[in-house]
């Protein structure tokens, strides 16, 4: 058979490189090996090969650290890759279906395109799993946590990073929450609203042949096919459908009297706060969760945002990524793992690895030579 094409380490497109390296992960699975042992020269590193599907032959690598990573982890994870049986693997979102946790709507693992990150996993006790055909690495375990790190965090000082990940944090809660809360006060409660804001809204919707409702269900369609046409788009038709399109639709919008400002201007806030959550696997599944929690406050108010919001964390609580609570370590509460999850702690006080992951060796320092 002819030599197959290859294509040399460049910056990855998934994630942007700012501080950090620009080798990224390429489609062959040993030159994606090579640059992560060139990153971790340790013989604790350990590669096992795996071929599934029974017409593609598809190769896929588990990398682990042997004296740090859970054995009932790895074992786990050989075991299912191992159980695959399916005559055509050629994706790792494919195979990610696979391990995860079945008909979950949220994502079981992590993923990256750059190196440096997956070697930070595996000193996190994590496993990596690399698949043929597929330029980026998968990370198992996962919590909620992880879904909201970049790989950029390593290169900063830890207060700038500390402040930006407080950021996605409440950037996360705002796409996710802030519709259907806009929705549930002004359709059922609007004695919550304070009254120079209400005057203005109820100003601003007189004449508007459609309620709060209807408007911010038209608003947040728009948005998501805005972002869906600039994600298909060339990068640079992209960004101008999104900008362009958005501007003028809005706009026009607001001068034919269909929609309100203040409506338009949730919508704008809930997309932008929406675009800081860096895994856009979480970013798709907060995106379906947004409009399930907007049809209960649509429809019940602030009895129906509560009772989403708490059902909602009810079953988070419940799901566990290859053994680790999803919510960790929230629930169960860890403080030590918390604060460093929050406020990424300095280098210098990160001394243990975090303790969900239940690793053989929860020490990150190495023994001083008392010699």
């Amino acid at each position: 058979m002819a030599k197959a094409p290859q294509r040399k380490p460049e910056e990855s497109s998934i994630e942007v490189s700012v501080k950090g390296p620009r080798d990224g992960f390429v489609e062959e699975v040993a030159t994606n090996v090579a640059l992560i042992r060139k990153r971790m020269r340790t013989g604790s590193l350990c590669y096992e090969q795996v071929t599934v599907g029974q017409r593609t032959q598809t190769r896929i690598g588990l990398l682990y650290l042997q004296d740090v990573a859970n054995a009932a982890l790895v074992d786990n994870l050989r075991t299912k890759l191992q159980g695959i049986k399916y005559d055509g693997i050629y994706s790792a979102g494919q195979l990610q279906e696979m391990l995860s946790t079945p008909k979950s709507i949220f994502p079981m693992m992590a993923y990256t395109g750059r190196p440096d990150f997956a070697v930070v996993s595996l000193l996190s006790g994590r496993c990596v799993v690399l698949t043929e055909g597929t330029p980026s690495a998968l990370i198992a375990p996962a919590d909620v946590f992880l879904l909201l790190k970049t790989a950029e965090d390593i290169h900063f000082p830890a207060l700038s990073v500390a402040v930006a990940r407080g950021l996605r944090i409440v950037g996360l809660l705002i796409a996710l929450l802030l519709p259907a809360l806009w929705t549930a006060l002004l359709s059922f409660h609007i004695e919550q609203i304070p009254v120079l804001l209400l005057a203005t809204i109820a100003v601003q919707r007189l004449g508007l042949p459609f309620s709060v409702a209807q408007e911010m269900f038209l608003t947040l369609i728009f948005l998501e096919a805005f972002r869906e046409a600039g994600a298909r788009l060339p990068a640079s038709l992209g960004q101008t459908m999104t900008v362009v399109g958005g501007l003028i639709i809005g706009d026009a919008a607001i001068r034919a009297g269909f929609m309100s400002p203040s409506v338009l201007v949730i919508g704008a806030v809930t997309h932008v706060f929406g675009s800081m959550v860096p895994n856009h696997s979480l970013n798709a599944t907060v995106s379906i969760l947004r409009f399930g929690l907007f049809f209960v406050s649509a429809a019940f108010g602030l009895y129906g945002f509560f009772c989403g919001v708490v059902l909602l964390l009810s079953y988070l609580s419940t799901l566990q990524s290859f053994g680790l609570p999803y919510l960790s370590p929230l629930s169960p509460l860890d403080r030590a793992d918390l604060s460093q999850a929050l406020f990424n702690l300095p280098w210098a006080w990160r001394r243990k690895r975090p303790n969900a992951v239940n690793t053989q060796d929860s020490t990150r320092k190495a023994e001083e030579d008392s010699s």
